[in-house]
């Protein structure tokens, strides 16, 4: 929350006198009455009206969820709704809709969780966004695909035509690969399972499997630290240039954005350039991943005032930066990774140290990073 300050006026009176001696001494003249006393200036105040971020654009503001029966669930932690319902109108599942969860045996699909979290978003006209149809994580690919022996390119075209025909019409975009780049490679390329079964293929594979099942649908690539790895966005630039060239249906990218609050890595003319390049490309693009580490020495027990100004700064400047780099036309939504503070990966996966990552605090009350980002889509 930010801290009333209260500036005091101070009021200094100039006295005159003359001194005279005797009764024929003419009289002195009255002081001059003291001047107004300036009014105090106004003390800074959270706005009283706190604007639906949904509201303050034409593209969607999305939230990364959790559904089924995890413990932060939307269908079991009611508290969030109001504010989730307030302020976004794209949803991602953060994990129920992933490799593992919706393919969980070679000849069974699962569902139900997803069809779920498809139908709440339908009933709240929401934009519906599936994450993602092929991922490298080893808890996202399900164990009889690792141990498969047969035909490869068969086996993954038919697990991404099954997914996008199931959803076909409730979801209408999709994240079709995940971080299949790797700036350390010669090549360029993550030397996941797939890619040592099939090559760079595999990629290419899906684009079009996708687009096949569902034509729809938006086809996206999403990628983590295109921003700030020059190594990794010529990678991904290269990538869609072949995939133009060649026809590969491919409509936008992805950038992650897991980021932090210092302003010199990456500068944020850094990141806007990267926006620029996928832009000027025609595709369109999403932050799709938006969170922000703060506290990058574990050295902070809380979040401090002047903390929490360095992150409203960052989330300003990086929501400036893509409305500057992407015509609107191109602007397909910016997603938040989750919705308060105490339930973001960045405090559950490898830190030891607390950070205050999103743009609520866990009462569901907004920091400012909330007003940073209000204030961008504002144009101030």
């Amino acid at each position: 929350m930010q801290r009333r300050q209260i500036v005091q006026g101070s009021l200094a009176l100039a006295l005159t006198g003359c001194g005279g001696g005797g009764s024929s001494a003419p009289s002195p003249s009255p002081a001059p009455a003291p001047a107004p006393a300036p009014a105090p200036a106004p003390a800074p105040t959270t706005p009283t009206v706190i604007p639906a971020l949904k509201d303050l654009t034409d593209f969607p503001i999305g939230m990364e969820v959790a559904a089924a029966d995890e413990e932060r669930s939307i269908f079991k932690l009611a508290a969030q709704l109001p504010t989730i319902n307030k302020h976004f109108n794209s949803l991602v599942a953060g994990v129920i809709m992933k490799m593992s969860y919706l393919h969980p045996e070679e000849k069974r699909f699962f569902y139900t969780d997803a069809d779920a979290l498809t139908a709440y978003a339908r009933d709240h006209g929401m934009h519906m966004h599936g994450h993602t149809l092929i991922w490298h994580w080893d808890t996202q690919v399900p164990a009889w695909m690792v141990n498969y022996t047969g035909d490869w390119k068969a086996m993954m075209d038919d697990h991404v035509t099954q997914i996008c025909q199931h959803f076909a019409g409730s979801v209408q975009s999709w994240d079709v690969v995940n971080e299949a780049l790797d700036e350390s490679t010669s090549h360029g390329w993550r030397e996941t399972i797939f890619y040592k079964k099939l090559g760079k293929a595999y990629v290419e594979n899906a684009f079009r499997a996708a687009r096949a099942a569902d034509p729809k649908a938006e086809l996206y690539y999403n990628e983590y630290n295109m921003e700030a790895s020059d190594a990794k966005l010529k990678f991904m630039l290269a990538m869609i240039d072949d995939f133009q060239a060649r026809g590969v249906p491919l409509d936008g990218i992805g950038f992650q954005m897991h980021t932090n609050i210092t302003t010199e890595y990456p500068p944020i003319e850094q990141i806007q350039a990267a926006f620029k390049a996928v832009a000027m490309r025609g595709l369109k693009v999403r932050i799709s991943e938006l969170d922000m580490y703060t506290n990058l020495y574990g050295t902070d027990k809380t979040l401090t005032d002047a903390v929490a100004e360095a992150q409203k700064l960052r989330y300003k400047a990086i929501v400036k930066a893509y409305l500057a780099a992407v015509p609107p036309a191109q602007r397909t939504g910016i997603t938040f990774w989750g919705l308060v503070d105490g339930e973001s990966w960045m405090n559950h996966i490898g830190n030891p140290f607390s950070n205050w990552p999103l743009l609520f605090n866990d009462d569901y009350t907004p920091k400012p990073a909330f007003w940073g980002v209000v204030e961008a889509l504002q144009g101030k």
